[in-house]
């Protein structure tokens, strides 16, 4: 995880609680797929045109925030889906 600032602050926190419950979130670009893994709820598989969305707002994520890696802004995109 990178070095949490001012302005990445709410995105360290909610990928902190996703990693703290046991999450993973897998994506590959090039096959457009998303995989997102929680113990304690149903697992999210996307790919095609929503994986593709999601990868693309990860990565606009760490461009505008250039402290921030892939995986931490990953992690914080997938908590929702494991508040289902």
């Amino acid at each position: 995880m990178s070095k949490p600032t001012r302005a990445t602050r709410f995105i360290h926190e909610a990928a902190k609680r996703f990693i703290n419950s046991g999450g993973t979130v897998d994506w590959d670009s090039a096959y457009s797929t998303v995989a997102i893994s929680c113990p304690d709820c149903e697992d999210r598989f996307m790919q095609g045109e929503e994986a593709d969305t999601f990868i693309d707002e990860m990565r606009a994520t760490c461009k505008r925030f250039p402290s921030l890696d892939e995986y931490t802004a990953a992690c914080a995109m997938a908590e929702p889906y494991t508040e289902i």
